[in-house]
């Protein structure tokens, strides 16, 4: 494949009104077909030269081997920028097997929802953090305090969580344990609930039966394909290593 200078000419007309690329240092990163950095400041054109590279690009599709053009970006508005520009002038590069949109969207679709279907039978209805953290609070609530051995998850969590930390009140303390349940993260292929990047509980430890109940909990939202944006790339991370 050949990135050649006609189709930079029309992308210079295309994308900023047939005025030219930089010679030393935008046309070879437009033209280089190596692993490469853009390094440069805000406002010095780094999207204008992606836009032109992804056009030069997809004026050689479709490729000889079935291979595509995957493009992703951090946020919704980059993708739609990039869509925006480039859907118009170069619509091949929006259809299989390229695929152009988040890292989050391409992880739910080619690997999170296999692994809800062969894990839980189940897609991902939802994949929102505000919505799971209030399903971490109903389960909170739905947690009771115990007077007697063993004691529930409730209990222990307020210990744990609390350790250190006499000088918080009840209330301040009850409040730690829903910041735990909003975010701490279950690694689904390790069996591990982690919080502060820190394993909490494990499926071996001496405290397996509550790292149990979470786990359950969590599982129980998968079931129904409710997910936070975390759980995506557990779940990725789940399939891959096993399919």
């Amino acid at each position: 494949m050949i990135i050649n200078d006609e189709h930079i000419k029309e992308a210079e007309n295309l994308l900023i009104g047939g005025q030219e690329f930089d010679k030393k240092e935008r046309v070879p990163f437009i033209k280089i077909l190596e692993s490469v950095d853009l390094l440069a400041v805000p406002g010095s054109g780094k999207t204008t030269a992606l836009l032109a590279k992804l056009y030069c690009l997809s004026k050689n599709l479709p490729f000889n081997n079935g291979s595509g053009i995957l493009v992703l970006a951090h946020t919704n508005a980059a993708v739609d920028e990039i869509e925006k520009q480039l859907k118009p002038i170069c619509s091949k590069l929006f259809n299989y097997p390229n695929y152009v949109g988040t890292i989050q969207s391409f992880v739910n679709r080619f690997l999170s929802n296999s692994a809800c279907l062969v894990k839980y039978d189940s897609y991902i209805f939802i994949n929102d953090n505000d919505i799971y953290e209030r399903e971490a609070i109903k389960f909170f609530n739905s947690l009771q305090w115990k007077k007697t051995e063993p004691k529930g998850l409730k209990n222990k969590l307020f210990g744990r969580l609390n350790q250190g930390h006499d000088d918080l009140s009840f209330q301040k303390k009850e409040e730690n344990i829903k910041k735990f349940m909003k975010y701490f993260e279950l690694n689904i292929s390790e069996r591990k609930a982690i919080y502060n990047n820190t394993s909490t509980y494990t499926f071996s430890g001496n405290s397996q039966a509550y790292y149990l109940e979470l786990e359950q909990w969590k599982e129980s939202l998968f079931k129904k394909g409710i997910l936070n944006y975390r759980d995506s790339f557990y779940l990725a991370d789940f399939f891959i290593s096993n399919y």
